[in-house]
């Protein structure tokens, strides 16, 4: 295993999913699982997964590899290195790229199959009850993923027709506990909502981190829609041709509510105490203070900034619960005969896990979907040189909060609110979910309470964005710039 460990400490710095930084990592194993290869797989000589710890950053990566008899004159797809030590033809092999991995690992899944490895790796097969698949044909990896790798798997079915194929995600840094990713689409998907693809099952591990024994998942296997576009690309399309997408942002919005309604039957919920207020807002300007040092035009808007998140943290809260996480146009699937389906609910990638497994303000969700909207405009008026397109993003996230209000079960009064304080550029009133008290009096207490949650989350939001921006993409800076203000002035 040393040559092996010497050959990715070079690789692995080159994948997209590495987190840290420089030419090389200094790696070191921390523990490891055989897989058998599938019968027909000829010049398989080994099927595992690692858990390398990188030193430098402390993070825990699995990186599934295999060891096959290579023609040195066409490597294989995924090829590392050759590997001396297994012959003159053996080459090590990114295990994503391998038919022979991906094929071993839906049958360790399916057949609810137990391995260990060494220094105490267990792993865990758990597919869903009832959960069937074809016979697997072929896997391919897709590209562009930052933090995971996803493989679509081509199946067949008895009667040698296509099957419904398989997306399998590989989580490549690995974290103790439950990836909410996973247990969100598996409870979403064991209540019957269509607003989810069908879960296939899972893959949990146990693994050495430190002092002792951790828990987590390492993949998670759902049906794939082939051919379909996600809601960015949808909704691009519209604003650039100028089509009217309030009926689909509407639609849109019916089905957060349905999935953050499922969410809060099937998941556990908690009062928003005082102490769980402050410290949610606490975060928010804590992030605000990360920007203002790296983004200068933010640091005049402080005092402005900071009257937003005060009105939100004298607010009343609803009940706190299970979200998304990291909500945009992009983790939506327009998929025929289904409407909108959700992805990808590992929550924003910046906070801890504990952070994002936790039950949460379904507004936060509410408000990534609002930025996503403003971020289709921004794109387009980038590309123009002027802005374009706001008045298409007015009316869509108007006819978003109305949708997504109906869908909670908001009276019509809050709905109405909702949508014209957000057309006024303030936000919406009806995001946070909840239902008008008794007099009109308690009505709009209630929208005003859910208007300066909303506001505040989307402010956070855009905050958020600007750091984004400012470290990756500094010519998209002017979007968040501008949302910011206009929060603000709002």
């Amino acid at each position: 295993m040393s040559e092996v460990l010497d050959l990715l400490g070079g690789w692995v710095p080159q994948q997209r999913w590495y987190a840290g930084a420089g030419e090389a990592a200094r790696l070191r194993l921390v523990g490891s699982f055989e897989l058998p290869a599938p019968a027909d797989s000829p010049g398989v000589r080994l099927i595992s997964i690692a858990f390398v710890r990188d030193e430098t950053t402390d993070a825990i990566y699995q990186v599934p590899l295999v060891i096959r008899d290579v023609d040195a004159a066409l490597p294989a797809l995924g090829f590392i290195a050759p590997v001396r030590e297994h012959g003159d033809r053996a080459a090590l092999v990114d295990g994503a790229h391998d038919t022979a991995f991906t094929r071993a690992l839906i049958e360790l899944i399916a057949d609810e199959a137990e391995v260990g490895g060494s220094e105490g790796v267990r792993v865990y097969g758990q597919p869903m009850p009832g959960a069937r698949v074809g016979e697997f044909v072929t896997s391919r990896v897709l590209q562009g993923e930052q933090s995971n790798t996803s493989i679509v798997c081509e199946l067949r079915g008895a009667d040698g027709e296509a099957a419904a194929p398989l997306i399998v995600k590989l989580y490549r840094r690995l974290h103790a506990g439950d990836n909410p990713d996973v247990t969100l689409q598996t409870a979403l998907a064991a209540a019957g909502s269509l607003r989810v693809p069908p879960a296939f099952g899972q893959l949990a591990a146990v693994w050495p981190d430190g002092e002792g024994l951790v828990s987590g998942h390492l993949a998670f296997a759902e049906e794939f829609f082939a051919g379909v576009e996600d809601a960015w690309r949808v909704a691009l399309r519209a604003a650039e041709g100028g089509e009217d997408f309030a009926p689909l942002a509407r639609s849109l919005g019916e089905a957060t509510a349905e999935v953050h309604q499922v969410l809060r039957r099937v998941m556990p919920t908690v009062e928003a105490t005082t102490a769980e207020v402050e410290t949610a807002v606490e975060q928010m300007w804590r992030r605000y203070e990360i920007a203002a040092t790296e983004v200068p035009e933010l640091a005049e808007l402080g005092p402005a900034i900071e009257a937003v998140y005060g009105r939100a943290a004298d607010a009343r809260w609803p009940e706190l619960q299970r979200i998304h996480g990291d909500f945009h146009l992009g983790q939506v699937l327009a998929v025929p005969e289904r409407g909108w389906v959700l992805l990808d609910f590992e929550g924003e990638p910046l906070r801890p896990l504990d952070e994002r497994n936790a039950p949460d303000a379904p507004a936060r969700d509410v408000a990534g979907m609002l930025r996503s909207f403003d971020y289709v405009a921004g794109s387009l008026s980038m590309q123009a040189g002027r802005e374009v397109a706001r008045e298409w993003a007015d009316a869509s996230r108007a006819a978003f909060l109305d949708g997504y209000a109906a869908g909670m079960g908001a009276d019509a009064e809050a709905v109405e609110a909702a949508a014209s304080a957000d057309a006024d550029g303030a936000g919406g009133a009806g995001a946070a979910g909840g239902t008008g008290g008794a007099g009109d009096a308690g009505v709009d207490a209630e929208a005003a309470d859910r208007e300066a949650l909303l506001a505040a989350y989307e402010l956070d939001k855009a905050v958020y964005e600007a750091i984004y921006e400012a470290r990756h993409r500094p010519s998209w800076l002017p979007i968040p710039l501008a949302a910011v203000r206009r929060l603000v002035a709002a």
